[in-house]
């Protein structure tokens, strides 16, 4: 069977557009970054970002190669916990922990990386409910990146991030002392800073600044630094105008700036990686059957069902890459340029901008690449159903990772009168 008849297939079964999972490619990009970093030092953990792409499929691979989960909420927690993972192979990070969800996490020995003074607070509420026990938990390192042109490298350019605590401020020996006094372990500094360069200047940064708190306030009991994620992964030909680091020009600089630092050389601790795009990027592609073409005024528009929630819910102005899959093998160079744009009503919703393509058709598919991070997790309700996931074998059979929505779905949690 061709591809496109696979596909056609498919559609008539799970809708006219449907994402395709390459669980292969998954694989691969851990089992790579795995590699790159186990050359340089052998204890590593890595923790997969559920926030990222939270698709089941994915995380049960992460769990069947040793990759620990890394959630920042009560939903993700109690995912990791639904597909099997026991709290000691849980990553507990983000901005709002519930006290009871940090009362379960330490209980369960999770590795817990608090990020505010109101959890610091929940930790001295649950110390005292079990006064018999003692506590370890980590502590999440607000961090100042700055670019090769001296302007901020944080997200979005913001001047200061809001995640952490602040070392440059005196309540942070404040908060140290209130954990000693309590009886409370400090075992983990967590340095996950998102860029919006993801260079190698930044690990740099945060490495060299986590081994600094760790020498100035004489934090003995460290067992874990976290270098969080941010990585580039494999990255398409072109995709954008610069050559991007490689898993192991990100772990040549992290341990290059370890390894000069007395205590970490001595003490060995283990060294957590959290990724998240830089693994799950490839590893989904979304494919749509072209519904209509039009042209007004000397503007050609492709329209296909979904939209640009289920290919770049961020807006970035990059063009995936993708690729057109007909009934018929195109003869003629007839390339045109599109816009391919989206069916909801919104004039922005648009997929991919200006781009050449050859003689498409109604009723072919065209297949974006490179759709897996954030897709799933942010995609809406807006206008469409949510579409199905599906992989395909080598045989060319497909299997359902998650159904198209029905209205049965749409309205399940609602309640009607």
């Amino acid at each position: 069977m061709s591809y496109y008849n696979l596909l056609l297939a498919i559609s008539k079964t799970l809708g006219d557009s449907f994402y395709v999972l390459h669980e292969e490619n998954y694989l691969k990009n851990i089992q790579d970054l795995q590699s790159a970093f186990h050359k340089q030092y052998n204890k590593v953990i890595i923790g997969y970002s559920y926030k990222t792409n939270y698709i089941p499929k994915l995380c049960q691979i992460a769990k069947q190669n040793g990759i620990y989960a890394e959630v920042v909420s009560e939903m993700e927690l109690e995912l990791a916990l639904k597909l099997g993972y026991n709290f000691d192979k849980i990553i507990f990070n983000g901005p709002l922990k519930k006290e009871k969800d940090i009362e379960k996490a330490l209980l369960g020995n999770s590795i817990i990386n608090l990020d505010s003074y109101s959890e610091l607070d929940s930790v001295e509420n649950i110390v005292k409910k079990y006064p018999s026990k003692t506590f370890k938990v980590g502590l999440r390192i607000n961090m100042s990146l700055v670019n090769k042109d001296g302007e901020s490298a944080i997200q979005e350019g913001l001047d200061v991030g809001r995640f952490g605590f602040d070392t440059t401020n005196a309540e942070f020996l404040n908060a140290i002392n209130r954990l000693n006094n309590l009886g409370v372990v400090i075992n983990a500094l967590h340095g996950h800073t998102s860029s919006s360069d993801r260079s190698l200047k930044n690990f740099e940064t945060i490495t060299k600044t986590l081994c600094n708190v760790r020498n100035h306030y004489n934090l003995n009991n460290i067992k874990y630094f976290n270098i969080g994620g941010g990585y580039f992964g494999p990255m398409p030909k072109g995709l954008i105008n610069q050559t991007t680091p490689t898993f192991e020009d990100y772990a040549t600089t992290i341990f290059n700036q370890l390894k000069t630092d007395a205590w970490f050389t001595e003490n060995q601790p283990y060294v957590i990686l959290e990724p998240g795009v830089s693994v799950v990027s490839n590893a989904l592609s979304f494919v749509s059957k072209i519904m209509d073409i039009k042209k007004i005024r000397n503007k050609n528009f492709l329209l296909i069902e979904g939209g640009v929630y289920n290919i770049k819910p961020t807006f970035h102005k990059i063009n995936l890459p993708f690729q057109l899959i007909s009934k018929e093998t195109k003869t003629t160079n007839n390339n045109e340029n599109f816009d391919v744009v989206g069916s909801t009503c919104m004039e922005k919703d648009l997929v991919l901008n200006n781009v050449s393509i050859n003689n498409p058709s109604v009723n072919d598919f065209i297949q974006i690449n490179n759709v897996g991070g954030y897709t799933i997790v942010k995609t809406p309700n807006f206008i469409n159903y949510v579409p199905a996931i599906i992989s395909i074998n080598t045989e060319n059979v497909y299997n359902i990772i998650r159904h198209r929505q029905t209205i049965n779905d749409l309205i399940a949690t609602y309640v009607l009168n």
